[in-house]
């Protein structure tokens, strides 16, 4: 289990407890497994399954950072396209410019066209609309 689901999974049993509900048995057998051995004086992490590998970044501004790329990408696709695809018509600078402008605490525009030409390279669907 990742880092992250464990985090997912200990917020919905905290949920859970604060709500009085009724812990499945896999849950409180996790739970008690996990006290029992913290108790024993094994890392907590670990015995909650939250431990983070070496690089890995557990903050949520960078979980909120991952997201705001997403939707940066999105907003540019759309930009991008053409007026008769219900684009703008933008070229990449300006709709770069355009979302920079318009969005706070987004990289400079250099970073964001960067990472529009590593994600286009990437993905499956190509981000470049054919004229006729």
């Amino acid at each position: 289990m990742s880092a992250r689901k464990g985090q997912t999974r200990l917020k919905e049993i905290a949920s859970q407890i604060s709500q009085d509900k009724q812990l499945s048995p896999e849950d409180k057998e996790f739970l008690v497994k996990a006290l029992i051995e913290i108790s024993d004086g094994e890392d907590a992490e670990t015995a909650l399954a939250v431990k983070f590998k070496k690089g890995e970044r557990k903050s949520r501004q960078t979980r909120v950072a991952k997201i705001n790329k997403a939707l940066v990408m999105v907003l540019l696709a759309t930009a991008k396209a053409p007026k008769s695809e219900g684009g703008l018509g933008l070229t990449l600078q300006d709709a770069v410019a355009m979302v920079k402008a318009e969005w706070g605490k987004l990289p400079s525009e250099q970073t964001l066209r960067r990472y529009w030409n590593d994600v286009k390279n990437t993905q499956e669907r190509d981000f470049e609309i054919k004229t006729d």
